[in-house]
């Protein structure tokens, strides 16, 4: 007697062999969008965290009537550093992450909640996806990202 084989169950060896195919080159070509969303989320919320960082040293400054200095180191090694009470705290820029300006090159954060001048400062990936973050410090004390 042999075997029924419409009750047999599985793949045949070619039936895998065209899914992982197609599995292979959707997953190939997702890759580099992958690639540039992460950059670009890792840009904004590069800027979302200087604007978060530039807030709270506003509210530091008026809460101990200290005033309170950020500078933004352009070169090697990239990032910015708060000043304050004696203090300083770097704090380097990710990966892929660079300056395009900085405008001024420093800020003092006053006791009153202002700024001692509105500046600029705009971020970009260094890895040719063309985008930019742009954050607006205004005389208020008030830092927006564009």
């Amino acid at each position: 007697m042999t075997p029924n084989r419409t009750t047999e169950r599985g793949f045949s060896l070619l039936e895998l062999l065209v899914a992982l195919t197609v599995f292979g080159i959707l997953v190939g070509m997702s890759v580099p969008s992958f690639q540039r969303y992460s950059l670009t989320q890792r840009l904004h919320g590069t800027g979302e965290n200087l604007v978060q960082m530039i807030q709270l040293q506003r509210s530091r400054a008026m809460a101990t009537g200290q005033d309170v200095i950020v500078n933004f180191n352009t070169t090697a090694p990239a990032g910015w550093t708060v000043i304050s009470a004696g203090r300083s705290n770097h704090v380097d820029l990710p990966n892929g992450v660079t300056y395009v300006s900085a405008i001024p090159a420093s800020l003092t954060l006053g006791r009153n909640g202002r700024v001692n001048t509105s500046g600029e400062v705009v971020l970009k990936n260094h890895s040719g996806v063309p985008d930019t973050v742009t954050v607006s410090i205004q005389l208020s004390g008030l830092a927006l990202v564009r």
